[in-house]
């Protein structure tokens, strides 16, 4: 049996009939961008409002103190770090030049320098480096939302418009503090513009700076969980985002980057008086005022920088409680505290396991931009490349499952839990035997037997007269996904 093309195949089929029909014109980059980065690794962007702590979770997720956290010109650019071989920083200016930037680490933290020139002159910042957090990914910093700095904002609106942007993103990471009408707006404006929708596929929502909730109390992140899980049930994220997670940034960066002189100064402060402790923990202004300590009050604002005053309090009562005995156990305690790890297997669950559809579905959709820049060339080229755009989206059944995928995260269909079960099971990966003997419905038979009994229920499901579009729509996706599993299986 001939194995059918799978969805990024084709999208490069595609771009190879692109690369032909572009030739000679302006288009013809563009294509051979798209491509690249088709081939390339998954494009993840962090957005989100102004201080909601975007550059400090990409520290986080890269492990190092890499993405500048201050207010400087850096900030205002949107800026991808990528891995590779060596260090380097390029500027990718807005006359179309590419210009090499200056660096350091200052206290393990990049600064770059501009050369004198303001963001306004800059249309972004491609930085390299070393990191095997960068390998399957591509993290892409974006200038805060609503900021008094309207070019900042301006260039993040741009950066998600722009269809064939090379700097753009496959999947988002959206950070909001408190949820607001215009976090729900943005996530409605990046929704997968290959549906009619906002789409959860390839969104994803942080509740930020989650050690900040109420005063910073040593029981903030459990009110954390408890809003994000107030979040996740409403209808407006559901449809828009695959979930709502909350994220101490600042706990994790920390916690990846502790050094041993900063867990002795909190041991020094675990060992006080209870009393005096209780008073120079009090609030950040206490903490880090002069006065009778063994700990010098400028290490304390150190403290306070690295830690806030939830990870003073937070390492403090570990230490002191002995729950932690040596930096290294402080460390892991802080990163597990944050929700890192939780956040990191959400993005594995929800993104990298479909890295290479998003990214087809990114190049498909560039594609389609391209071939209606292409008619201001040659008409005929430009018919031809639409038709085959939408010969590669009508084909493919990683497309459809896409679709389906969509409709079901996005709460548009009128499925039982067992249903949804079983579609998540067919449409994942494994051969035909495995995706059939992981759904809820399968009974005790030959494979082949309960694809061909799933086809008659799901079509039957579909025709119901009460049936709505979205559910016949996902129900007859569903059919014809068991129709491919039975003839896998039977042409074997």
């Amino acid at each position: 049996m001939t194995q059918r093309p799978s969805a990024p195949a084709l999208v490069r089929s595609v771009c190879d009939v692109a690369a032909r029909l572009a030739a000679g014109t302006p288009c013809a980059a563009t294509v051979t961008t798209i491509r690249s980065r088709l081939d390339g690794p998954l494009r993840v962007a962090i957005a989100g409002r102004v201080k909601a702590g975007k550059s400090t979770l990409l520290n986080a997720l890269v492990g190092e103190r890499l993405a500048p956290t201050d207010a400087g010109e850096c900030t205002r650019v949107v800026t991808a770090y990528r891995e590779a071989v060596g260090y380097e920083v390029r500027a990718h200016r807005t006359d179309g030049t590419i210009e090499d930037l200056r660096f350091e680490r200052q206290r393990g933290a990049l600064r770059i320098d501009l050369n004198g020139r303001s963001a306004d002159d800059i249309d972004w910042i491609e930085v390299g480096w070393p990191s095997s957090a960068l390998r399957a990914t591509t993290l892409v910093d974006t200038p805060g939302l609503g900021s008094i700095n309207t070019g900042a904002s301006r260039r993040t609106e741009e950066f998600f418009e722009t269809e064939n942007d090379p700097r753009n993103a496959d999947a988002v990471i959206y950070l909001m503090r408190h949820l607001h009408r215009g976090d729900v707006d943005f996530l409605e404006t990046f929704g997968d513009h290959s549906l009619a929708d906002p789409s959860p596929i390839n969104a994803m929502a942080v509740l930020s700076r989650a050690d900040e909730i109420g005063a910073a109390r040593l029981d903030a992140l459990s009110s954390a969980a408890r809003i994000a899980a107030r979040y996740r049930s409403l209808d407006e994220l559901r449809r828009t985002c695959a979930t709502v997670v909350p994220v101490a940034g600042l706990l994790a960066e920390t916690g990846l980057t502790l050094q041993e002189d900063e867990v002795a100064s909190l041991r020094t402060l675990a060992a006080l008086e209870q009393a005096e402790l209780d008073e120079l923990l009090l609030s950040a202004d206490r903490f880090r005022a002069a006065g009778v300590s063994p700990v010098a009050p400028e290490v304390r604002a150190d403290l306070l920088g690295r830690l806030g005053m939830f990870g003073v309090r937070y390492s403090v009562d570990a230490l002191r409680s002995e729950r932690v005995a040596s930096a290294s156990d402080l460390a892991r305690e802080l990163v597990t505290a944050s929700g890192l790890p939780d956040l990191r297997r959400l993005l594995t669950e929800h993104f990298a396991r479909r890295a290479e559809l998003l990214k087809a579905r990114s190049a498909l959709r560039a594609l389609r931009v391209v071939a209606h820049e292409l008619a201001s060339y040659d008409a005929e080229h430009s018919e031809q490349l639409e038709a085959e755009v939408e010969r590669v989206e009508a084909a493919s059944h990683e497309f459809a499952h896409l679709r389906l995928l969509h409709l079901v995260l996005s709460d548009q269909v009128s499925l039982s839990e067992t249903e949804i079960a079983e579609v998540n099971a067919i449409i994942g990966a494994g051969s035909a035997v495995e995706r059939l003997t992981r759904t809820p419905a399968a009974e005790p038979s030959t494979p082949a037997t309960v694809a061909l009994g799933a086809v008659d229920r799901w079509r039957r499901k579909g025709a119901h007269p009460r049936a709505d579009v979205a559910t016949r729509e996902a129900c007859e996706t569903v059919a014809r996904t068991y129709e491919a599993l039975y003839v896998e299986l039977t042409s074997s």
